[in-house]
């Protein structure tokens, strides 16, 4: 019994894709990596069990990719350019950018406690799932059996 109530965790899990969480956890982790260590991790035996049991996806996967590294490295480039050349437009972007942020700090303001827990079961998710990807087929046996 949680301090939320069981029937609280219970509807949190059901509001939420869970599965698109636990993915984007491990996006997370990934995007951490520099590029060696990515490649690597993309061609294990762990990233293809992952793919197999469609706990990770291939969109996910080729948005890993050095392809995608490119498009962030034209976008922060070219916004370097119009800060330089005092572009209007530019001058737009940072204006509505800060009214994004407004707005975003208003939703985190009144979402927040929500999120906070929906977080919480959502980590557990993904730290169960690694641990049985990670697992050998006779620790897996154990963990079901439990």
């Amino acid at each position: 019994m949680s301090l939320y109530g069981h029937n609280q965790l219970d509807n949190v899990n059901n509001e939420v894709d869970m599965d698109a969480v636990v993915e984007s956890f491990l996006v997370d982790d990934l995007m951490r990596m520099n590029s060696d260590q990515l490649h690597e991790w993309l061609e294990s035996d762990h990233c293809n069990a992952l793919m197999e049991r469609s706990v990770l996806k291939k969109p996910t996967v080729m948005r890993l990719s050095k392809e995608s590294d490119m498009i962030r490295r034209e976008r922060l480039i070219c916004y370097q350019l119009a800060k330089e050349a005092n572009d209007p437009n530019f001058a737009k972007c940072i204006k509505y950018r800060a009214l994004w942020k407004k707005y975003r700090a208003l939703v985190f303001k009144k979402y927040g406690n929500k999120a906070a827990r929906l977080a919480k079961v959502s980590q557990k998710e993904y730290i169960k799932k690694a641990a049985k990807e990670k697992a050998t087929p006779e620790q897996q046996r154990v963990q079901n059996a439990r």
